[in-house]
């Protein structure tokens, strides 16, 4: 029986701006997305998050608020999304494993790239003063 798989998102801000890697694999090859990947058997999400940043962004994080759950169903993926707002807590960044490259971004900045609406949703509502966690489906329907 085919399942979602269980995901980790880490939210770094840098005034007002988020940091955005650009994927290289699918889903949503070559667009801009907040880094982060699937959680491992008996991991938990803090840890999934921990090595997921290391990977990704060669920097070790503090994972700390939940700020959006996302669900995403397209191209043959089933994927549920959990986003942490992040500190970094050593390193600099600089993309890695997964990663073509690694920026900062602000909204407006974001408009104009391949970034999937939903990310664009939950970082517009969270800038806003929003602080519960925003759950969001994302599909290819």
């Amino acid at each position: 029986m085919e399942r979602p798989l269980i995901a980790v998102g880490g939210v770094i801000l840098s005034d007002k701006k988020v940091l955005l890697v650009q994927r290289s694999k699918p889903p949503n090859k070559g667009a801009w997305a907040i880094p982060g990947g699937k959680v491992e058997y008996g991991e938990t999400l803090k840890e999934a998050l921990r090595r997921e940043m290391k990977e990704e962004l060669d920097v070790d994080v503090n994972p700390e608020d939940l700020i959006g759950v996302i669900e995403i169903i397209k191209e043959g993926f089933h994927y549920v999304i959990l986003d942490f707002l992040c500190e970094i807590k050593h390193g600099k960044i600089k993309a890695g494993s997964d990663a073509l490259d690694a920026k900062f971004f602000s909204l407006e900045e974001m408009s104009k790239i391949a970034v999937s609406p939903t990310t664009i949703e939950m970082m517009k509502k969270y800038f806003e003063g929003e602080r519960i966690p925003l759950f969001i489906t994302e599909t290819s329907k």
